[in-house]
């Protein structure tokens, strides 16, 4: 495993070095093609232009080879070539047949030492006009081309050579290589320096991160997490921060949850403690009445336990997510039978109102059962003497809406009532809205409560399905 930081610099370090190497040598190998090709372009109309007056100039001295005539030939030689402008770098080179230096006398003050001179003469017999060759000596390079003044069977015929010195070119070539090279290093320099500075950033971002996430995970969901100026890391900064404020809200509401379930708990225990022990210790005289409070109790205790567990099962996703496709008249009916026993108890009046044609949504029978009859069962408690359910179309959402004749809700508990435990005003303690709350939101719907002059009223919100 590596870090972030080598992570970003590795590839970063490997571009800002690889590619200016790289153009670095494709620059020196074409520039020094180009400089070699237009050297012998170069050299070859040189040769041409002033190959007319190397014969007219030399030819008195095929047969006597005067030195003060040679002189006097190769002085107007070099002032055409000089004048020319097309080889300042270059020099005319006079040999016997024995490839021996006839002019100059000297190479004082040339390009040309013996060693270069030694390589000439070894090519003038393999040499043919326009022909370039290549020679290197003491590590510089130059260019050449020889041939034989004349074509007559003369024992006396003399070779000419031009030769070409390559040298201010790769000097040239040279000195760019140095600026380019300073220039590289300096890039290279500057682009790691940006590039530690940038992964830096990333690499401390990232590790503040992580412990600020160990340290949610250890319970401290106070920690403040600073805002940076990359996207993408203030994006995960807020998005922790986020993160650490519902932790923080889902802790406080768990650890309230289970001291309300631990409360709720332990009253009908202690009841049913309680009356057992009279019973057995014979201090109680009424024992039928004993036992019936020990039962209804004990009743109380298990409702109580099936909502902690339907609860359980909900928030640990344990109910199937493959949803069923159900008809929700045919639904609603089957609940309002389930129910319609409670509210003839209570002497209240249930009233049905369902669409003619069928609306279907995707759902589960026991959830949705469940959360209807807990919201019914709530308004026939509170309800006067009538509690409407109807099935309404809205777009493609399928409502149920549960309505009562009763006092309506308090503003004071309207943000509450599906809160696990809350107890309303003159309301008891239970999980019925919230066990409702959780399975409607299950199943990809909402429910929504609020009062109206005649009552409250409760909205289920589920998407339909067409049939």
């Amino acid at each position: 495993m590596i870090t972030i930081k080598r992570k970003i610099l590795t590839p970063f370090l490997v571009l800002i070095i690889v590619i200016p190497l790289t153009t670095l040598l494709i620059f020196n190998i074409v520039m020094r093609i180009y400089v070699n090709k237009s050297a012998r372009l170069e050299l070859i109309n040189t040769v041409q232009i002033i190959d007319t007056l190397v014969k007219k100039e030399l030819s008195g001295t095929l047969f006597e080879f005067n030195n003060d005539e040679i002189d006097k030939a190769f002085s107007n030689i070099y002032a055409a070539l000089r004048a020319s402008k097309l080889a300042a770098n270059t020099e005319v080179l006079l040999f016997n047949k024995n490839s021996e230096l006839i002019y100059p006398t000297t190479t004082t003050g040339s390009f040309i030492d013996d060693a270069l001179l030694k390589q000439i003469s070894q090519r003038l017999s393999s040499s043919n006009k326009n022909e370039v060759h290549t020679v290197q000596s003491n590590g510089k390079n130059y260019i050449m081309t020889a041939y034989k003044l004349t074509k007559l069977p003369l024992e006396r015929t003399p070779y000419v050579a031009f030769v070409s010195s390559l040298n201010v070119a790769d000097d040239l070539i040279n000195t760019i290589n140095a600026i380019l090279l300073l220039i590289m290093l300096l890039g290279i320099g500057i682009g790691i320096f940006i590039a530690n500075r940038v992964s830096n950033r990333i690499s401390k971002s990232v590790t503040n991160l992580c412990k600020i996430t160990d340290d949610i995970g250890r319970g401290g969901f106070s920690m403040s997490v600073q805002n940076t100026d990359i996207t993408e890391l203030s994006m995960l900064h807020q998005s922790i921060n986020d993160m650490s404020s519902r932790l923080e809200a889902y802790d406080k509401a768990q650890k309230a949850f289970l001291q309300n379930a631990s409360h709720e708990l332990r009253t009908p225990l202690m009841s049913i403690q309680g009356y057992a022990e009279g019973i057995t210790n014979g201090v109680l005289h009424d024992t039928n009445r004993a036992a019936e409070i020990i039962i209804s109790e004990s009743k109380r205790l298990n409702t109580l336990v099936d909502e902690l567990l339907t609860l359980s099962r909900i928030d640990n996703q344990a109910y199937c997510k493959q949803l069923e496709k159900l008809n929700l008249c045919d639904m609603l009916k089957e609940y309002v039978q389930r129910i319609e026993g409670f509210a003839i108890k209570d002497k209240k009046q249930l009233v049905v109102n369902l669409p003619d044609n069928s609306l279907y949504v995707l759902a589960n029978d026991s959830l949705l059962s469940q959360a209807v009859i807990n919201v019914a069962s709530n308004c026939i408690r509170f309800s006067k003497s009538v509690v409407n359910i109807s099935l309404l179309e809205s777009n493609q959402y399928a409502i149920i809406r549960i309505s009562d004749d009763g006092n309506g809700i308090s503003d004071d508990d309207l943000p509450h009532i599906f809160e696990r435990f809350y107890k309303g005003k003159g309301g008891n303690l239970g999980l019925g809205l919230a066990i409702a709350k959780s399975a409607i939101e299950f199943m990809s719907g909402s429910i929504i409560a609020y009062s109206t002059d005649t009552g409250a009223v409760f909205e289920i919100q589920m998407i339909q399905k067409p049939h």
